[in-house]
């Protein structure tokens, strides 16, 4: 089999894939250090020696607001000098401006976020005058910062924010046709908020999706979400327009109680590195500089120097990995002995190689979970093989398919390299040898594979490529990550007397087929037809069985597996007597982290989707500061060996708190899965694994993130103040836990 080269990629590939070093100050940045490099910056006349300790660094971008605010004083009337300096400042650094379009006017909508069609044409208009202005100085338009929190005044509001995005990216459009402009710079992942804004068309509109992936976690864990979000992208953006993310704002306090100033270091190269593996060209880190002088304020501890312009190690981290590896471009990650283990192959244009590797796993010593830099070697008995593989190209980052979405592996020869006909590729598992049929197109040798498709419609997949030479493997690279636009995902668990399932279903399509629980034997014991309409985004199926350990599966109109069955025998958790566990359970508030006195829970019968069973309600109210509330059982209550993961059924009012549980091992190591938000009203099914699989917290004992058994419950919920600014209050019901046991 042979491997083609469509003509109708080459303006992509050879821009995306280029083997040299891009000159024309393109955006985003290529994947060369330290092209894509910046922090944010909350000035625009530097102090005295500021820009210098800036250039020291190599920083590459300064992101910082443009405040609509102090610019328009007068209506219509627009002050840009302050910005005029800062460019200034920049230009002699080797810099360019990444600049925050925000925020409200006292002038407009009282004060408010621009909701009105007054405002928010007063708003486009001031943003279209700054493209203007500074049309052909290479910025980057950012439209608001994260309007999904508290940013965006009186409260969020996605339609509102969409409103003022269109508008603005449209006279941004207007004022420079080539201007580049990026939204909605989120904070965090908010899918919800992504969906809705998607639906809008904005992505016809802007260059980039920007989002801030902060986390209480490594920074490499991000490669999930930038999956889904590059899936979501796909789904909703025009047909052959490639989006690219952003990395518009992401950092670690040093403040007591947070991360060390080496964490700190370790996870801004991290975060870097990681990003341009996963596609992320453009990375901004937060801070420049130490915002104040309280060590104790989570705000005062994010830059990369002290107030004074002292480095922190993490300025002379990055300082050392730019002296290092400046004008080296991301090549691939190599294959590790793990998941954890990361190695990254960099290429200085088409000369020498260098490969930086480093571990997230905790219980490794610091020098591994530090990113090491080797220089690849002429006599090393790998060099000859690296640079053969350097010389594939393949765009970085997560691939999307599904409907409409063909998986498609495109590859780029860079120039100058013999022996092409001896290239060859293989998929793990496969026997087949596929030959590259190499095209030239515009000077450029490409060739292209097109993958089967996936039967089933599970969110992701990995796919493990082999090249060879000559017949004999290169160094192995890491499985290709691929996320469909499609997916369906199937969460079930038992509820009352029956197993209630939810069918995701983000794309909205049209799915027709059946639910199906097998027993141990493989004979069908149950099934319930499924008919998901076009427009629908989940679909409920309650499934009648007396069996609790089956096998359920969910089949298309074909009888073809869907989506990978949920197997296992189910039962529900009780408390340490063994009665049922919402008999047991207490609620206790903690405010600044120190538990108040604990309030008995009461269950109570309750009707639910039209079924009678039992829950608990808890109602919460937060006043400003930390305060968060843990429903925990009131004896020591361990978790059984065999669980794989735990089941609830949470009922929520939309108060947005922020929902998690927490368990500890046998180390003493404590882990507190995120597991969204209350951001919904009604029934859900929220899915806890047991593995410290779950994003979210953990510290102390082994420090390992591997959880030792045997592990035992803290809190079955636990719920966070959903701002901390202005507190919050709400109420939420937990019914029906329950295990899902492996056999």
């Amino acid at each position: 089999m042979t491997l083609s080269a469509p003509r109708l990629l080459a303006s992509l590939l050879a821009a995306a894939l280029a083997a040299g070093p891009v000159r024309a100050q393109p955006t985003p940045p290529p994947p060369t250090i330290p092209d894509g490099l910046g922090v944010n910056i909350h000035f625009t006349d530097a102090a005295p020696g500021e820009m210098e300790r800036f250039a020291e660094a190599g920083f590459r971008w300064a992101r910082m607001d443009f405040f609509w605010q102090g610019i328009e004083r007068e209506p219509g009337k627009y002050d840009f000098s302050a910005y005029d300096r800062l460019l200034g400042h920049l230009d002699k650094v080797g810099a360019r401006a990444y600049f925050i379009l925000d925020y409200s006017h006292p002038r407009y909508d009282d004060g408010l976020s621009p909701h009105t069609p007054e405002g928010c044409a007063a708003f486009a208009r001031f943003a279209g005058a700054a493209a203007a202005h500074f049309k052909g100085r290479g910025v980057i338009w950012e439209i608001w910062n994260e309007p999904n929190i508290s940013f965006w005044k009186p409260e969020p509001n996605v339609d509102d924010y969409a409103k003022l995005a269109l508008e603005t990216a449209k006279a941004i459009r207007a004022a420079d046709p080539k201007a580049f402009v990026a939204a909605p710079a989120s904070s965090g992942f908010p899918w919800e908020f992504f969906e809705r804004l998607f639906a809008t068309g904005l992505l016809d509109h802007v260059d980039a999706v920007s989002v801030h992936p902060y986390r209480e976690s490594h920074p490499e864990t991000a490669a999930e979400d930038y999956g889904r979000l590059a899936a979501m992208i796909a789904r909703s953006a025009p047909p052959r327009r490639a989006l690219p993310i952003l990395s518009g704002e992401w950092g670690y306090s040093t403040a007591e109680k947070r991360f060390s100033e080496a964490e700190q270091a370790r996870y801004l190269v991290r975060q870097y590195l990681s990003n341009l593996a996963n596609g992320v060209d453009l990375s901004i880190f937060y801070d420049w500089k130490d915002d104040g002088p309280d060590p104790k304020e989570n705000e005062h501890r994010f830059g990369t120097v002290r107030q004074d312009l002292t480095p922190k190690p993490s300025f002379l981290a990055a300082k050392e990995l730019i002296r290092k590896l400046r004008g080296y471009s991301y090549r691939h990650r190599l294959l590790g002995s793990g998941s954890a283990e990361w190695r990254l192959l960099f290429q200085q244009e088409d000369g020498p190689l260098a490969i930086v590797s480093w571990t997230t796993d905790a219980a490794d010593p610091e020098s591994a979970r530090t990113p090491a830099i080797r220089l690849v070697k002429d006599s090393d008995p790998e060099a000859a093989d690296l640079r053969t593989l350097a010389a594939i190209r393949m765009r970085p980052g997560p691939r999307v398919e599904g409907a409409g979405v063909e998986p498609r592996l495109d590859f780029l020869l860079a120039a100058g390299v013999s022996g092409a006909k001896d290239l060859t590729l293989r998929i793990a598992g496969r026997p087949r040898i596929i030959d590259f049929s190499w095209e030239m197109v515009d000077g450029v040798r490409m060739a292209s594979y097109m993958l089967p498709q996936e039967s089933r419609r599970a969110a992701h997949r990995e796919i493990a490529l082999e090249f060879l030479y000559k017949g004999k493997p290169l160094p192995a690279i890491a499985p290709l990550q691929f996320w469909r636009i499609d997916p369906l995902t199937l969460a079930i668990a038992p509820r009352g007397e029956a197993f209630e399932a939810s069918i995701a279903n983000p794309a909205r399509r049209a799915f027709h087929g059946r639910l199906v629980a097998k027993g141990p034997d493989g004979a069908e014991a149950a099934s319930a037809g499924v008919a998901i309409q076009a427009g629908e985004a989940e679909a409920r199926v309650s499934l009648a069985t007396k069996s609790r350990d089956v096998d359920l599966v969910l089949l298309d109109a074909d009888g073809r597996e869907v989506v990978e069955p949920v197997s296992g025998r189910f039962e529900p958790i009780r408390g340490a007597s063994g009665g049922d566990l919402l008999d047991v359970l207490h609620a206790v508030l903690h405010v600044e982290n120190a538990p108040t006195p604990a309030t008995p829970l009461t269950a109570s019968k309750v009707e639910a989707d039209g079924r009678e069973g039992r829950a608990v309600a808890i109602g919460f109210a937060f006043d400003p500061g930390w305060r968060y509330l843990t429903v925990q059982p009131r004896e020591a209550l361990p978790i059984p060996e065999e669980a794989v993961e735990a089941l609830f059924w949470i009922k929520g009012d939309r108060s947005n708190a922020y929902v998690r549980c927490r368990f500890r091992d046998a180390s003493g190591q404590p882990f507190q899965p995120d597991l969204g938000r209350l951001d919904f009203e009604g029934w859900q099914l929220v899915r806890v694994p047991l593995d410290g699989s779950a994003p979210g917290g953990r510290w102390g004992g082994a420090g390992d993130g591997v959880p030792h058994g045997p592990l035992s419950w803290e809190a079955v919920l636990l719920l966070d103040s959903p701002d901390r600014e202005k507190g919050g209050a709400g109420s939420v019901s937990l019914a029906s836990p329950s295990y899902r046991l492996g056999r």
